[in-house]
Parts: C-alpha cells; sequence; structure tokens
C-alpha cells in the first residue's frame, strides 16, 4: 500500500512535483529564448546590410522614411531619407552624425550617437528581466517574412512595454511597438519593403541634399561647462522607479544667455529619462506640471529659483515622482 500524504499516495506527489519541474523548467527555457531573439536582433541591427522603407507612427501622425544600412571596414554606415514632409536627411557612421534640414537652410554636425527610431536592447538582459516579462509571442508574418513575436512586458506602472517582430532567419526587425498599460500600441514601427543582407553601393549612402549655401551647425560650438564630463551632480533626485540607475551627468548650456544647466540621465536598461535643472530665466515663463507629446512625456517645476524639467519615453507618472524629489545636494 502507498503512503498517504493528505489524501495523495506518493506516487500522485511525486507526479505533481514533476509537473511543476517542467512547467518551471518550461518557463526558464522560454524567458531565455526570448532574451536570444532579442540579443540577435540588436547584433542584426547593428551587422546586417539592409535597405528598407518604414512608416514611423506617433503622436497621431505618420511618417514615412527610407533607411540604408551598410557594414564594411570603416565600420557602420547609415543614411535616413525622409520620404513625407521635408525632404530631411540624417547621415551616422561610428564618429560622425550629419542632419540635413532644408527648411531652415541648416546642417546640424556632432559626435554620432545610436539611431533612436529603433530600440536599443541592452547587453544584460538578465538585469531588466527584474522589471520586464520578456516572453515569446508565437509568430506572425510581415511584408512576406517570418517573423517571431517577443514582448517585454513591465511589471510595474512606472514603465513602458514592447514588442517586437523579428525575421527568423537574419533576426532583423521587422516591427517595433511601445505599449502602454493596456497593451496598445503608443508608438510604432513597421517596414513596408526591406531587403536584407543586400549589396549596398558606397553611392547609396551619399545625401542626396548637397547644403551648398547652409548654416552649418556643429556640436563643438555649443558652449558648455569646462569639464562636463567631470564633478558630481549639484542636485539629487530622491525618489527613482526601481531598477532606474544615473548612466549620465554633464554640465551643459542650454541658451545662450542662460547659466550652466544640469543634465542627469537615469536609465533601468531599456527606458532612459532625461533631468534638467538650470537657474530661471527673466522675463521667461517658468514651466510647471505635466506635458505629453505623444509617447514623450514631461513634467515641470521650479525650486528655489531654478527649473526643474523631467523628459522621458516612461509614463506620466514616472516623470511627475522624479520631477517632484529633486533638491540640493545635502539638502534633507
Amino acid at each position: 500500500m502507498h503512503a498517504v500524504v493528505r489524501g495523495m499516495t506518493v506516487h500522485d506527489v511525486v507526479n505533481r512535483l514533476v509537473l511543476i519541474l517542467l512547467c518551471c523548467c518550461g518557463q526558464v527555457s522560454a524567458a531565455d529564448t526570448a532574451s536570444q531573439w532579442l540579443n540577435s536582433m540588436s547584433d542584426a541591427l547593428k551587422q546586417l546590410d539592409y535597405d528598407g522603407t518604414f512608416v514611423y507612427q506617433h503622436n497621431g501622425r505618420l511618417d514615412v522614411m527610407r533607411i540604408i544600412h551598410r557594414v564594411d571596414d570603416g565600420g557602420q554606415r547609415e543614411r535616413l531619407v525622409s520620404l513625407t514632409g521635408s525632404a530631411r536627411e540624417v547621415l551616422r557612421d561610428d564618429r560622425s552624425v550629419t542632419c540635413i534640414l532644408p527648411d531652415n537652410k541648416s546642417v546640424m554636425f556632432g559626435q554620432s550617437r545610436a539611431p533612436q527610431l529603433f530600440p536599443v536592447v541592452p547587453d544584460d538582459l538578465a538585469a531588466i528581466s527584474r522589471y520586464y516579462q520578456l516572453e515569446e509571442k508565437g509568430s506572425d508574418q510581415i511584408i512576406g517574412y517570418s517573423a517571431r513575436v517577443i514582448a517585454v512586458t513591465p511589471k510595474d506602472e512606472f514603465r513602458y512595454g514592447y514588442r517586437f517582430w523579428i525575421e527568423e532567419d537574419s533576426r532583423m526587425l521587422l516591427k517595433s511597438d511601445l505599449t502602454g498599460a493596456d497593451g496598445k500600441a503608443i508608438e510604432q514601427v513597421v517596414f513596408t519593403t526591406l531587403d536584407i543582407d543586400t549589396d549596398i553601393p558606397a553611392s547609396e549612402l551619399q545625401p542626396s541634399l548637397t547644403g551648398d549655401g547652409y548654416t552649418w551647425h556643429r556640436q563643438t560650438e555649443i558652449k558648455t561647462a569646462e569639464d562636463p564630463a567631470q564633478g558630481s551632480p549639484g542636485w539629487a533626485v530622491r525618489q527613482l522607479p526601481t531598477g532606474f540607475m544615473l548612466s549620465d551627468f554633464r554640465r551643459r548650456r542650454l541658451h545662450e544667455q542662460g547659466s550652466d544647466a544640469e543634465h542627469m540621465v537615469f536609465t533601468d536598461g531599456m527606458a532612459t529619462v532625461s533631468v534638467y535643472i538650470e537657474r530661471t530665466m527673466p522675463e521667461t515663463d517658468a514651466f510647471t506640471g505635466p506635458s505629453s507629446m505623444g509617447a514623450m512625456n514631461a513634467y515641470g517645476t521650479v525650486i528655489d529659483g531654478y527649473q526643474v524639467t523631467v523628459v522621458g519615453e516612461v509614463p506620466p507618472a514616472t516623470v511627475k515622482m522624479i520631477a517632484t524629489s529633486v533638491s540640493r545636494q545635502g539638502s534633507s
């Protein structure tokens, strides 16, 4: 006769434990697989040659753009062309970025930064899994490609979620959503045409707009503090959502007539929030309270004659929490 544990035989107990163990193993495997898909997608965006047209849906509008991306011995080179509205172009390599803006007859030139339209996935996905649930959500078809759908769902109300459609062979991103608490897309990027691993001639990376007769604005001409990357903030953020940490601090001049402002950047690995603190300017209305534009939210307040502005692609509650907890270093 089998032993009985609260009405169950040992055989029943063992079967249930095995079932629980299999379920747990399945959850871990699924999470690991989702991480692998995201890491592969991040690599594909940087390492593949591709030429495509995509629609960027944000703030109630649609922008159509073409992106040409090529990797050679010199590193990454990229050209982004606006196909709706003004004929804007952005050229980027590993060292610099150039924005040609015909409406203003100007060219902006500065240090290279990662493209903002495509998601930046952190290397350490295990760290963000404490604040986001990483899951596979099945398969789909996007412009003739088979795609795996990966969801990055926040575990609290202080960050947005993400969905990625990843091409199954090349691991190239085909579509991405930035999602709210209801799971609906707030912003979306989706390719309408895409050639992957195609031969891209060097001529395709040259701008169609020459910039002749335009005014050039170089990033190095912007006045900043003498040692922008050194020192420590004179202000502190006393309350942050779990997982957000200071990733960058600089002092920079935001206005020609203004004083140096402190700029702190906080991130949880996926979401990024900027905090700007500068002395209020005479005859300038202070920015107080909330403001939003699509997924971008901001909150402003004035403390001891200083304008505090917090902005980021995070929910309104996040920027408000941060802005209302800012105080001078050393104050209680």
